[in-house]
């Protein structure tokens, strides 16, 4: 009987609490592989039976619970490299904002290009922990695209059921829902796949989906991001403060190792900005906004107690 097959349910029993990037937590599930099979040799070798030397092995390694947090503090930390490629779209956002770019459709262009040239690279390469906010920020056009189609949808059923006529042809109407299907699927199937990594990177990638999506709504009510009213550029100087905290709230979730600091710190920034947006002029988010705002952020709050009773 092989050593390996033997550990088979212990390793999978700590894979299921790891909680790391996929790429890591193969480097430490072979890693812990290879520490337990040396262990094992070296325990048969002085006369133990097979199966008291993997039960010792294992005993004295630890049960998985401890063992994933220990791997979890020590890898779950970002190096510097980590935390700047992970600051750096809300970095990009806050002087687009800051020195009133966003108008600009040269700079746009660049900054939605090399968001999307990061975030393929990002998913061929994995999905490295790092490049988790650039996710969130890809996702927002087809985010934005679906909420814009499902309000047309929306405003051509009530026209219909009101005066029995589309505003437009039914093809149309057919596209469009057929649009916004797409682009739900799309991001349904990337924010579950990053759920299915951890719940809590999940959180950080939707991170700037509430304030970003928010804001470009507004852009679209008030005539489009490429005809804005001279007015909103009064409130680029409070929105880029917004995302400034995020690229803070990014760093110092990337430089701790504790997963309830971690859960803590995007509860308290996503509940601080959602206050901030709403009731600070003149960003103007308003009461729409902070309903918006809960519904689409994943709080990790609820997942707090949980969390204390596994002692996590």
């Amino acid at each position: 009987m092989r050593v390996t097959a033997d550990l088979d349910p212990y390793l999978r029993a700590l894979a299921g609490r790891l909680r790391l990037d996929p790429g890591t937590e193969r480097e430490v599930l072979l890693e812990l592989r290879g520490h337990l099979e040396e262990r094992v040799l070296e325990l048969e070798a002085f006369g133990v039976a097979r199966q008291d030397a993997l039960e010792l092995a294992i005993q004295e390694l630890g049960h998985p619970d401890s063992i994933a947090r220990g791997m979890y503090s020590i890898h779950s930390k970002g190096s510097w490299r980590d935390i700047i490629l992970a600051t750096l779209p809300h970095l990009l956002l806050a002087l687009l904002l800051a020195f009133h770019l966003w108008s600009r459709f040269v700079w746009v262009a660049i900054l939605v290009v090399l968001v999307t040239f990061v975030s393929l690279r990002a998913w061929r390469a994995g999905v490295p922990k790092r490049t988790y906010p650039w996710l969130g920020y890809a996702m927002a056009a087809p985010t934005i695209s679906c909420l814009l189609a499902l309000a047309t949808l929306s405003y051509g059923a009530w026209l219909f059921f009101t005066t029995g006529a589309l505003p437009y042809s039914l093809p149309i109407f057919i596209l469009l829902a057929a649009f916004g299907v797409f682009s739900l699927w799309i991001v349904a199937s990337m924010l579950l796949w990053v759920i299915r990594q951890d719940w809590l990177l999940a959180s950080l990638t939707a991170l700037p989906f509430p304030f970003l999506t928010s804001w470009l709504l507004l852009l679209n009510w008030q005539g489009g991001l490429l005809a804005p009213p001279a007015g909103l550029h009064e409130s680029d100087y409070g929105r880029a403060l917004v995302f400034l905290a995020l690229a803070l709230t990014t760093a110092v979730y990337f430089k701790t190792g504790q997963r309830l600091i971690k859960i803590g710190v995007l509860t308290a920034t996503t509940a601080v900005m959602v206050v901030y947006t709403t009731l600070v002029p003149p960003l103007g988010f308003g009461l729409l906004a902070a309903i918006r705002s809960s519904a689409l952020t994943p709080l990790p709050a609820p997942r707090l107690v949980t969390c204390v009773r596994h002692h996590w």
